[in-house]
């Protein structure tokens, strides 16, 4: 089973060549928008272990600077790998503000907005599903105690209420998103279909290209 920086550095290894320096570079600038970031030390022994999987293959970085002087590249079994991630059931986690859904919607567009369809459509009934579920009342463990139970049990009954309205207002923002998003994919999906056979492909085995150079300074 792939982990989130699986498929984090496959995905930005299919769309090129990278060194650990530009992947810490991308999750600097776009991590808070998928909610996952990961320590410089992860990123560079997720690449080593990517290289030992048969996953990518390594050469020196012509640009000869940075942390790391190793430019990597997807090989024909990491691409297999990261589109049978592709293909596997998402199955939605309880929390909707972890990664999980972002990670899979950014990097599985490149197969079109049908998959991304199928991808709403299922994080939409779970979401739909869990807002309907009520969150029960704790009064806690001093209940039938305490001479202010009652007015202690009604104050918790308070914030509870206040907790859980905040958490169903939440839900339902994401459900109107992910409703509006559902709209918007099924039309672009109707207008513009577009097979996952022109969009996926292993990228070539051969020489690395050329790199585009760093900027100054870095």
């Amino acid at each position: 089973m792939l982990q989130k920086l699986d498929i984090i550095t496959l995905g930005l290894l299919r769309q090129g060549p990278h060194t650990g320096y530009d992947v810490r570079k991308w999750l600097d600038r776009y991590g808070w928008a998928l909610g996952y970031t990961a320590q410089t030390s992860q990123i560079y022994r997720q690449l080593g272990r990517t290289v030992e999987r048969g996953w990518a293959g390594s050469t020196p970085d012509p640009r000869g600077s940075g942390p790391d002087a190793k430019l990597y590249a997807l090989t024909e079994d990491g691409s297999a790998a990261f589109e049978a991630w592709v293909d596997s059931p998402y199955e939605p986690v309880e929390r909707p503000m972890d990664p999980d859904f972002q990670v899979r919607m950014y990097f599985s567009r490149h197969r079109g907005p049908a998959t991304l369809l199928e991808l709403v459509r299922t994080e939409l009934r779970f979401r739909r599903a869990q807002h309907d579920r009520r969150l029960p009342f704790d009064a806690g463990a001093g209940a039938g105690t305490d001479p202010h139970a009652s007015a202690d049990d009604a104050w918790a009954l308070e914030a509870h209420l206040l907790l859980e309205s905040r958490g169903r207002l939440l839900a339902a923002t994401l459900i109107a998103w992910l409703e509006s998003a559902e709209d918007r994919l099924a039309h672009l999906a109707a207008a513009s279909p577009v097979s996952p056979s022109t969009l996926v492909g292993p990228p070539s085995a051969g020489p690395l290209p050329d790199p585009a150079p760093r900027e100054a300074g870095t």
